[in-house]
Order: C-alpha cells, then sequence, then structure tokens
C-alpha cells in the first residue's frame, strides 16, 4: 500500500523518480524496524518525507519546528530510537536533508513509534 501511493505520487510528477527509489528503500527500513506500527501513521510519515525531500531536491525552503516542541521531542521516550532510525534512513537519501527538516522527521517518527 505504502510503495503504491509512492508510484502514484511519481507517476502523478508530485516528486521524483530518484525520491520515489528513496521512498521505495526507506518503506523497506520502516517494514523491517517498526512491523508493528499503525498503517495511518505510517502512511503520514512516509507522504510526510517523500514531500520534504522533494521540497529539498529542488531547492525550497523548508520551515522550523519551534523551541517547545523540539524540546518535547527530545523528551520523548522514543527519541534515541527515533534518531537512530532518522540516521539510517538519511544515509540512504539523495539529499542532504537540513537540521530543521530532520527535527519534523523525528516529530513524526516518534509520533509513529507511540501508540
Amino acid at each position: 500500500m505504502l510503495k503504491q501511493r509512492m508510484e502514484i505520487l511519481r507517476d502523478a510528477g508530485v516528486i521524483s523518480a530518484e525520491i520515489a527509489d528513496f521512498m521505495d528503500k526507506v518503506i523497506d527500513l520502516l517494514a523491517e524496524k517498526f512491523p508493528d506500527a499503525g498503517q495511518e501513521k505510517l502512511e503520514m510519515f512516509t507522504t510526510h518525507l517523500a514531500m520534504a525531500a522533494e521540497r529539498i531536491r529542488k531547492g525550497e525552503t523548508v520551515d522550523e519546528l519551534g523551541d517547545e516542541a523540539w524540546e518535547e521531542i527530545q523528551g520523548s521516550e522514543h527519541f534515541a530510537e527515533a534518531r537512530d532510525f532518522l540516521n539510517e534512513m538519511l544515509a540512504l537519501c539523495p539529499v542532504e536533508f537540513p537540521e530543521g527538516e530532520s527535527r519534523f522527521m523525528l516529530l513524526h517518527i516518534c509520533s509513529m513509534l507511540t501508540d
């Protein structure tokens, strides 16, 4: 289902083939690392990640996460696991994520890991 969603975004020209290939790898990694994550959270995360990667690829600006929200994420019981996953995932990424967008990704990953 997640891979089909990325194919639709690619075929519609919303994301590039390069980002779609990256997302294919991420979806496999998600299935391996977080097999029990809820489908809705996975869909939200993968869609946000694909769109963020595409914005970065196009050189568009990204928003910053507020300090209060960032502090809350850092206090999450899932923060270390989320950070490790983010680093593993971004090692596969064809674009370099700025700090602000990485923080948003950590927010989504922590949310995905929360019941």
